[in-house]
C-alpha cells in the first residue's frame, strides 16, 4: 500500500519537462497546434472584447442579455415610482 501511494505522488510530482523528455521532444500532440490556433484567434487586436470574438451567436446572446437587463431596470424604475408616489383616488 505504501509503494502505491509513493508511485502516485511521484507521478504528480514529476515535472512536465521530465515527462516530455521521457516521451520524446519530437512527438508533439496535434491538439497543441489547435489550441495555439484558437489562442491566436482570441488574442487578435481587433478592438472586440473577448466575449464577442467567438461567433455571431456570441453577439446575439450579448444583445439579448443587454436588452433583458434594460427591461429589468425599467421594471424596477416603474416599481419604485409606483411605490413612492401615492395614487390619487
Amino acid at each position: 500500500m505504501m509503494n502505491l501511494s509513493r508511485a502516485v505522488v511521484r507521478s504528480f510530482a514529476t515535472t512536465s519537462n521530465r515527462r516530455a523528455t521521457a516521451v520524446g521532444k519530437d512527438q508533439i500532440d496535434k491538439g497543441y497546434f489547435e489550441i495555439k490556433k484558437v489562442q491566436e484567434h482570441f488574442q487578435k487586436k481587433d478592438g472586440k472584447p473577448v466575449f464577442l470574438k467567438g461567433s455571431v451567436f456570441d453577439s446575439v446572446l450579448y444583445r439579448i442579455t443587454v436588452a433583458l437587463a434594460l427591461v429589468g431596470v425599467g421594471g424596477m424604475t416603474k416599481l419604485f415610482y409606483d411605490l413612492s408616489v401615492p395614487k390619487k383616488e
